[in-house]
């Protein structure tokens, strides 16, 4: 059995709320599964909002048919991957085409399919949204930031403190659309972890609240059911904002209950 909440607000600052998320849940055969996504429209581009929506319904369809046929036909999880790559492809050629006639769009895109009945969770990635795993001790991020920061973070050339500060945090190096094509999206298959919290979240919500209270809040056993986890998140989303967070804040939260 899953349990989930979300929050979502355009910050304290911005009038248009770019990012945008989805939640699917469904049973095959008696397994549970769950497919959920947060896509953070590109603030420098003017049709971000229109891209963030384009790929969550993309993905939604997606999800609802070819998805769906492919369970059907006991595909396993590494032809569910090639499949979704194929669609994310696909719908980075078609915001180009907008790009092609003067409509700037772009978004980075973080997506979680928990699927029971290939016992397997698939995680989808490009830009700086993320997907967390949260645990009653630890918190660890799953997917790896396509940023110059994040980049240069991991060559050693800056600190992660320096990172949180730096003026060029918000210069993504992958995303769906803007123009580009031939683009590489990461993929990351794990065993799907019970009484874990995973977390997808755009980067408005993780600036200005640390690691450590994102864990505390946000840790199983503070969160036994649904109410719990709703007050949870809007509690982080409220420190966002009285912290003066600029920036959207979109943050999805799911756990698979075990026995």
């Amino acid at each position: 059995m899953f349990i989930y909440s979300y929050v979502s607000t355009e910050g304290t600052v911005k009038k248009v709320n770019q990012d945008a998320l989805m939640i699917k849940n469904a049973r095959f055969k008696g397994k549970e599964i769950l497919f959920a996504a947060v896509c953070d429209g590109i603030g420098g581009l003017y049709g971000g909002e229109d891209a963030s929506s384009c790929v969550i319904k993309t993905v939604s369809d997606w999800f609802e048919t070819v998805y769906a046929d492919l369970l059907k036909k006991g595909k396993g999880i590494l032809d569910v991957r090639a499949s979704l790559d194929e669609r994310l492809h696909m719908v980075n050629d078609a915001i180009n085409i907008e790009c092609a006639k003067g409509r700037e769009m772009g978004t980075t895109f973080t997506s979680m399919l928990i699927d029971t009945s290939n016992d397997a969770m698939l995680a989808a990635h490009a830009g700086d949204t993320r997907l967390y795993k949260i645990y009653d001790d630890s918190i660890e991020i799953v997917t790896s930031d396509h940023s110059v920061v994040a980049e240069e973070v991991r060559r050693g050339l800056l600190s992660e403190e320096s990172a949180r500060f730096d003026k060029r945090q918000n210069q993504i190096t992958n995303c769906i659309g803007a123009g580009e094509t031939g683009r590489m999206y990461d993929f990351i298959i794990q065993k799907p972890e019970k009484n874990c919290v995973y977390m997808l979240c755009s980067d408005g919500f993780r600036k200005m609240i640390s690691g450590e209270e994102i864990q505390k809040t946000l840790s199983p056993a503070s969160n036994p059911d649904q109410e719990t986890l709703n007050k949870s998140l809007s509690y982080l989303l409220d420190l966002n904002m009285e912290r003066r967070e600029n920036d959207n804040i979109t943050a999805l939260a799911v756990i698979l209950k075990g026995e």
